[in-house]
């Protein structure tokens, strides 16, 4: 398996599976891949990751009830490795992407930032 120490900006970074069904989710894509299953006491049947190997590969969470009532429906999130997620918000602002969610933290991770781009994807 490929291990990544650092990931330069551009590249991409991290996954994550938004799911309705943690269980399923967790059966399909061990089977697939044999990836292993951390679950996070902080969040019982709510958050995990996947393990290969002993590293993370992927994180799942549970899709929000408000999402799934406006149709969102369970999908993969890629994460792009910027030096500023701030300033890479608003550069992708002016180039007539739109900010569905403005930068935040996200633990000790870093800053995130959801953006939908000039054609619609997200």
């Amino acid at each position: 398996m490929l291990r990544v120490e650092k990931h330069v900006p551009g590249d991409f970074c991290w996954i994550e599976l938004a799911t309705t069904d943690q269980t399923s989710a967790k059966k399909f894509y061990s089977e697939l891949f044999g990836w292993d299953i951390h679950e996070f006491t902080m969040a019982p049947n709510d958050f995990f990751t996947f393990k290969m190997d002993g590293c993370d590969v992927a994180a799942a969470y549970t899709l929000p009830a408000e999402q799934r009532s406006q149709g969102v429906p369970a999908h993969w999130n890629l994460y792009v490795e910027v030096e500023n997620a701030d300033a890479a918000a608003g550069r992708a602002a002016k180039l007539g992407a739109k900010v569905l969610a403005a930068p935040f933290d996200v633990f000790d991770a870093g800053r995130v930032a959801v953006l939908q781009d000039p054609t619609g994807a997200v």
